[in-house]
């Protein structure tokens, strides 16, 4: 299970490269709010995650290079993609994961909280992208995840 913390963790290193990629470059930049809502998620979840690494005396590294390089490698990929098209293939990458990390956090029997975490973090992005989806603004969902989680 320390595994999969820190396997979560990674993704967050990857993350906040994944989007702040979106940030820097998607031509559109009325989009601005939503790329730094969506890095501000994965910025504050690594930090919440990274009491547990300790805990557990699991060696982390904030700037994770291979996991940057992967997250705008993979950026790039879709960073030109129209905005509809965009909104469409991020819901459907991330809806796996979603899935996968509420499995961890039904599986967790210690650290409940961390997985609680991993997986409401991965909700809001889904959730986010399925209201952009039909034509809302993701960001609220976002914003209640911040506001919950940097009081808790």
């Amino acid at each position: 299970m320390k595994e999969r913390i820190h396997a979560a963790y990674k993704g967050e290193i990857y993350g906040v490269s994944f989007f702040s990629c979106f940030a820097k470059n998607y031509a559109d930049k009325s989009h601005s709010q939503l790329w730094e809502a969506l890095i501000h998620v994965e910025v504050l979840t690594a930090k919440l995650l990274e009491s547990y690494l300790d805990k557990h005396a699991i060696e982390y590294d904030k700037h994770d290079t291979n996991m940057q390089q992967k997250g705008i490698k993979d950026a790039e990929i879709w960073v030109s993609l129209p905005w509809d098209q965009l909104v469409q293939t991020l819901t459907n990458w991330v809806e796996p994961y979603e899935y996968k990390y509420r499995l961890w956090a039904e599986e967790a029997k210690e650290d409940t909280q961390a997985f609680n975490l991993i997986a409401d973090h991965e909700t809001a992005i889904f959730q986010c992208w399925k209201a952009e989806m039909i034509g809302k603004s993701g960001v609220p969902v976002l914003l209640r995840f911040i506001k919950q989680y940097s009081t808790a």
